[in-house]
């Protein structure tokens, strides 16, 4: 079985806040021009990292979605150490994923349990991934749901009073707002994918 590090920036140099706000320059200077990561612990015992935006590539590159894809569904229905070790990877870094890819990998395991669920040697692994991808696909379509919007009539931030599934659209939401300024009542949908419709004015009753 292969190894995960749990902390894989351990070995990277490390200094508190305080440190970052007297030597903030150098600092910096040392994670953009020598490509060097950099640990930050706040007073709080919270920490975080500083690095090159370079860093990012791989996982920013379009392949990256269809290498992992690739590497799943190489990994549905084999009987080895690979389904553990690319769900556990896509759960481990989910939040990184795009909704593409979300999309697309649970349309995978959707056809794979329907056409080969009596060949499939580790059905409950695959239906918790399946569930992980869909409940990171819902939490990222309240989070649309709630981004603030301003009214159009006054241009103030809307409060968000209800988010309610769509009866029409699986997945789908329902969000009614209110202006506290004008006291005026909107109305818009969400679907599953994160698309935000048109704002219309709400009526209660």
């Amino acid at each position: 079985m292969m190894n995960y590090e749990v902390n894989s920036f351990q070995n990277y140099e490390s200094i508190t806040i305080d440190e970052l706000k007297d030597r903030a320059n150098s600092l910096l200077n040392l994670v953009t021009e020598e490509q060097r990561p950099l640990r930050v612990f706040m007073n709080n015992g919270k920490e975080f990292l500083l690095f090159p935006q370079d860093l990012l590539a791989p996982i920013c590159d379009s392949d990256f979605r269809l290498i992992l894809l690739s590497a799943m569904r190489y990994a549905m229905g084999r009987n080895t150490c690979m389904p553990v070790v690319v769900s556990n990877y896509i759960k481990r870094h989910i939040q990184l994923l795009d909704d593409k890819f979300l999309v697309l990998a649970a349309d995978d395991i959707r056809r794979h349990l329907e056409d080969y669920a009596e060949h499939e040697m580790n059905p409950n692994l695959w239906h918790g991934l399946l569930g992980a991808l869909e409940t990171e696909q819902r939490e990222r379509s309240t989070r649309e749901a709630r981004k603030i919007r301003p009214c159009s009539a006054c241009g103030k931030p809307l409060e968000i009073m209800s988010i309610a599934d769509n009866q029409h659209s699986p997945d789908g939401f329902d969000v009614i707002a209110r202006c506290p300024n004008c006291h005026s009542d909107y109305e818009w949908f969400c679907d599953k994918d994160g698309g935000v419709s048109g704002m219309k004015q709400h009526f209660f009753g």
